[in-house]
């Protein structure tokens, strides 16, 4: 099976991008520390985005944003290298503009692993 690639031009949404590192750490009795990144994917990568445009379109955005919650995607976001990204489960957000133009916004978060 093909790992789908996210293809529309979406930017940033509101909000920074947000860098994550797990670190493992231990302390002894004299003062010093030890400190380990936890493993060698130990940064994670959370990306606000959005997007605005016909009703159709974003419908069809929408419904490729939900069924990627655990399946990983191909997308290269503003600022960022491409790689594989899945969405944050419950931030895909639709605000009606008019009668027919909406805005999408969602979170994708760097999805590390094998995945087919």
């Amino acid at each position: 099976m093909a790992v789908a690639t996210y293809s529309w031009r979406s930017q940033l949404g509101a909000g920074p991008v947000e860098y994550g590192q797990t670190v493992r750490s231990a302390q002894f009795g004299d003062g010093y520390e030890q400190v380990a990144e936890n493993g060698i994917n130990s940064t994670a990568i959370q990306v606000p985005m959005k997007h605005a445009g016909t009703e159709a379109e974003v419908n069809t955005i929408r419904d490729f944003l939900l069924a990627h919650t655990v399946k990983a995607f191909i997308i290269t976001p503003p600022g960022e290298e491409k790689g594989m990204y899945r969405v944050v489960a419950d931030s895909v957000r639709k605000n009606q503009i008019n009668s027919k133009f909406a805005e999408l916004t969602f979170t994708i978060k760097r999805a590390y692993g094998v995945y087919a």
